[in-house]
């Protein structure tokens, strides 16, 4: 059995000189900048993270050589947005003077347009109010807009280093759907099948995210997250269709799709043909509602309009893609679960 590693959004963390001696800090701008490395992108596939995307930063300074002085250990910045430019986020501020920083971030599309992504409420700082040890995210209802989490954390970065880098990962899973047909639609003569909507019934779509870097303020440990309190669960939850790279958030449900023979061409788009992004949990039920095209009678069609249900099993994992291909003839439907980090389920066959 694989187990899932979570795709990550390499940035590199680097140092650009300014030239004013008499500052207090050390006059380099610190810049997250894209790396050569593969990224990733809210939600879950793509290459590079798009330009409607802000990175939310905190920063805490370790003990320098200087202590006492206002060089001292302690809070060094809190909640800062880098803005997304076309190759780095940027934003005034600058390296200590002496000592070493460690940042906690986290982004979503929504930080940077609310009308296309969630806008969590943050809270940092661990006991002790460590900023770069811990955020607390209220991550509002996302039935609508689907959009993907990012968090990621760097420690023990000094000024002079090269670079770092900073990994983001994902807090969400995505549920995709892929279908195909063994007849093509063919609107002249009235054969095929058409997909009118799939719904989730019943799925968590808003929550608390606890995102802890035990490893800040010189402490061991790996960055973990958490989700609790997820809200109330919402009935009936059109999948949406994927629009492309860089994808926004709040696109359309799925209607009307007329299936193809080939599953290949729904694969070509990163989440199939439609996906839901939401919490890990519990994997929960999805409808599919379709319409059989028989032939007609005269000029009129011969149509059946059906629905069916699915049970997922096991659970929707952080970090996850969740796809479910689907197989329509005019005699069964065949579903064939795919999951990244536990053993893929066997097709379930139906007789309609």
């Amino acid at each position: 059995m694989k187990k899932n590693i979570l795709m990550a959004a390499s940035i590199a963390l680097a140092m650009l000189c300014a030239c004013n001696p008499l500052e207090t800090e050390q006059l380099r701008d610190i810049r997250f900048v894209t790396s050569p490395h593969a990224m990733t992108k809210s939600p879950i596939d793509g290459t590079t993270l798009p330009n409607d995307y802000n990175l939310v930063v905190s920063s805490y300074r370790n003990l320098g050589d200087h202590a006492g002085s206002s060089d001292a250990a302690g809070n060094y910045f809190t909640n800062v947005t880098f803005s997304k430019q076309v190759s780095h986020w940027t934003e005034s501020r600058y390296w200590p003077l002496d000592g070493t920083l460690d940042f906690l971030a986290y982004a979503t599309a929504g930080l940077k347009n609310p009308n296309v992504g969630v806008v969590p409420t943050a809270v940092w700082g661990d006991q002790g109010g460590n900023v770069a040890k811990k955020v607390v995210l209220t991550v509002p209802d996302n039935s609508t807009l689907f959009d993907d989490i990012l968090f990621g954390a760097s420690n023990g970065q000094a000024y002079d280093a090269e670079g770092t880098v900073l990994t983001l990962c994902h807090a969400e899973t995505v549920v995709c759907f892929a279908a195909k047909a063994n007849v093509a639609y063919d609107e002249t003569n009235n054969r095929g099948v058409t997909i009118n909507s799939i719904t989730l019934d019943g799925a968590y779509y808003s929550g608390s995210l606890t995102i802890e870097n035990p490893g800040a303020g010189g402490g061991s440990g790996n960055l973990s997250s958490n989700w609790s309190s997820l809200g109330s669960q919402k009935a009936h939850i059109p999948a949406r269709v994927y629009g492309g790279a860089p994808c926004a958030a709040n696109e359309p449900a799925l209607a009307d799709l007329h299936l193809g023979t080939s599953a290949t061409t729904f694969n070509e788009k990163h989440f199939g043909e439609a996906y839901v992004i939401l919490p890990p949990q519990a994997a929960v039920s999805f409808t599919i509602h379709y319409t059989v095209h028989n032939g007609k009678a005269g000029d009129t069609p011969i149509n059946s309009t059906m629905e069916y249900t699915y049970s997922c099993s096991g659970n929707w994992a952080q970090g996850t893609k969740n796809l479910y291909t689907i197989e329509i003839t005019l005699n069964e439907i065949v579903i064939t679960p795919t999951v990244t980090d536990w053993e893929p389920g066997t097709a379930t066959t139906v007789q309609i």
